[in-house]
């Protein structure tokens, strides 16, 4: 069977999940893939190994490239969809902690205030 949409929220979206029927997605960057119920394998471009999860478990996914997700019998996961804001937090923590996000907090401020205040003189 194939993979089957049961609900959908602002931004999430629930699949049922049944073996050798992946659930595949692109250009997911950031999204949130949460194990519901049952087991489920993930493959993600670029990655080294699998990932398994089970009720309760997280995987976001690294990069823009295939991920497949597909249940060992049958599962259900909830794909969060990121919020822009919150993504970019999320990568900047990521990548450099909290000063790469206070770094790059003072350089947008410092871009609104010179813009502002080009547009005042």
């Amino acid at each position: 069977m194939e993979p089957k949409l049961l609900n959908s929220g602002k931004n999430w979206l629930d699949f049922v999940l049944h073996e050798n029927h992946p659930l595949r997605f692109s250009k997911a960057r950031g999204h949130r893939i949460e194990c519901m119920f049952g087991t489920v394998w993930i493959t993600a471009y670029n990655e080294l190994e699998d990932h398994m999860l089970t009720q309760g478990q997280v995987y976001i996914v690294p990069n823009n490239g295939l991920a497949l997700v597909e249940a060992i019998g049958q599962g259900k996961v909830r794909i969060h969809m990121p919020n822009l804001v919150l993504h970019v937090l999320h990568r900047l923590l990521a990548l450099g902690g909290w000063d790469a996000v206070t770094a790059a907090w003072v350089r947008c401020k410092r871009m609104v205030l010179d813009a502002l205040a080009g547009r005042t003189t």
